[in-house]
Order: C-alpha cells, then structure tokens, then sequence
C-alpha cells in the first residue's frame, strides 16, 4: 500500500474515531484497519493514537499529522475538482460548525437548494458556540460572530446580526412593560450561561450608548431554549431578530425599547483555515452562503404586535 493510500486511512479513522467505524467504511477488517495505522507510526517513529481502554484518541503528533494529510488530501481534490466545468462534481464531506440557531433558521433552508446544485457533495454539522482551534477538529467552516481571534483563520464577513427584545403578552400582563432600559433590572430576564458577553444589553439614550448588565434567575447555554422560555412567559429575553422577528410578527412575543435599540454591529463571519486556494467543498460553501447573504443586514423594521 502505498503512503497515499495509508494517509486515506489515517484520516477515515480519526474521523470515524475508531478502527471498527473505519473498517465498515473502508470495507476492511478493523485489524487490517490497525496493522496499517501501526504501520504508519513505525515508520514515523511517534505514536499517533493513544489506545485507551477500547477506545483511541488523538495524541498531539496524531494531530498534527492529521491536519498535514488533509492539506494534502484537500490539494488532491481540489487539482481533480478544477476540472469541472461548473463545479457540480465536488465531492468529499464538508464540515460545519456553527451555533444551533444559525442552523436551524439560516442554513437548513438553503440546504435543498445547495445539495442540488452540489449532490455529491455531503455535510456534517457540528453544533455548539464555542471557538477554539478549528482545525485540529476537521472542520471546514465556522460561522460565528466577531472576526476570528484565531490565527489559524481567515474571517469573511456575512451580514450585521440585528438584536431584539421580547418578552411574551401573557408575561407582560403579569409583570408590566418596561418603560425604559433601567426597567429591566426589576424583571425578570432570561440570560446565555456560555458567552456571556451576551447579557451585556445596549441601549442608545439620546447620543450615549448604554450598557446594562442584565441579571436573571433562568439561564441556558442555548437560544433556542432561551425562545422557548420566553413564549411560555417565563421572562424576557434579548436574542437575534432572525430568530425571534417570526414570532414578534405573530404577536407570540411583543418587542421592547425598539426606540432605544443602536444600530447593528454584530457582524457574523464564516471562519475557515488560510491558504492560498480554499479546498473546493469550502470555495463552494463560502461563495454560496455570500451570494445569500450579500447586502443582508437583519435592521429592518418589525412590525409591532398588539400590546397586551
């Protein structure tokens, strides 16, 4: 077997996490499956897995050959993907990390049209809102918001992330309709347990922008939740107008001090690895998610439910 071939091995097994998983994907038998990987590691004289009681991981050599092999595999596919025309053949599995938000109102309505275009072409999502180095993960794209404090990525910004704050008519019956900012800190407030520079609130009073520390005894590490707790009355919550603008605009939620919202300033950005020439699979994605997006920013007007 040749070096190349081993590589492909290598890499179907950290991504599959085990020699089994590759085995059943590679038609091999997980001891074929094994006897390669030791092969590789004799020959690099480092251990690239660490067995630990039925199951491998990673050790930081085994990291670092994996993010070598896949430049290279990446460098394969992209000379053999350059050849089509239109770029419909592109293959492989495109990795995707974003927050469990953004995937379910942004990017799983465009899935339809994007896997058409592209049906050879599969995708995994990695959900959470943590950062970190992406790379050494398998992932291809990050979506997130803020330019990338990583120096293993480059940042293409998408659109302004508009926020806005809600709260459902049965608690405003209950609990009265803050007037001004400072009223918040007499309500009750639903806050992020990750990222919590998110509970930090902006407001614009005249010329001076405000910032108040929100406090609440409810908190999540999803928005999702977050939304759901507010339609039940729970308390209000402050999350992205393209998660909660639908549910204002059916009177579910009732927004608040939109006259002292500022303008947006969230940018979201797809966060991928450097290089000279992106890997087909990510070229495609980052081009089809700036023509989506291109122009967008979520600062639009809502229009106002009834208050309760």
């Amino acid at each position: 077997m040749d070096k190349f071939a081993e590589m492909t091995v290598f890499l179907c097994v950290a991504e599959e996490g085990s020699f089994s998983a590759a085995g059943r994907k590679l038609s091999r038998s997980p001891s074929a499956v094994s006897k390669i990987i030791a092969r590789i590691e004799e020959r690099l004289q480092v251990r690239l897995f660490d067995r630990i009681a039925g199951s491998i991981r990673l050790t930081q050599e085994g990291q670092t050959f994996r993010a070598g092999a896949q430049r290279v595999a990446d460098t394969l596919e992209e000379v053999e993907n350059s050849i089509a025309a239109d770029g419909s053949d592109v293959a492989g599995v495109l990795h995707v990390h974003t927050s469990l938000t953004f995937a379910k109102y942004q990017l799983v309505p465009l899935l339809p049209g994007f896997l058409k275009k592209y049906p050879k072409l599969g995708m995994k999502f990695i959900i959470g809102t943590d950062r970190g180095n992406f790379m050494d993960r398998g992932i291809d794209v990050a979506i997130h918001s803020g330019p990338p404090s990583e120096l293993s990525l480059v940042g293409k910004p998408l659109f302004l992330r508009n926020w806005v704050i809600a709260a459902a008519p049965a608690y405003l019956r209950e609990y009265g309709m803050p007037v001004l900012p400072a009223d918040l800190l007499a309500h009750r407030c639903l806050n992020f347990t990750v990222r919590t520079h998110w509970n930090a609130w902006k407001f614009l009073e005249g010329d001076r922008l405000q910032t108040i520390n929100i406090r609440g005894n409810v908190g999540a590490d999803q928005g999702e939740l977050l939304r759901s707790m507010a339609l039940e009355g729970v308390g209000v919550v402050r999350l992205a107008e393209f998660h909660i603008g639908a549910d204002i605009q059916a009177g579910r939620l009732v927004r608040l001090l939109a006259d002292y919202q500022p303008a947006a300033t969230d940018m979201m950005y797809a966060l991928y690895p450097p290089g000279r020439v992106p890997a087909p699979r990510v070229k495609i994605f980052l081009d089809f998610l700036q023509e989506h997006f291109a122009g967008r920013a979520y600062t639009r007007p809502l229009v106002e439910a009834p208050r309760p």
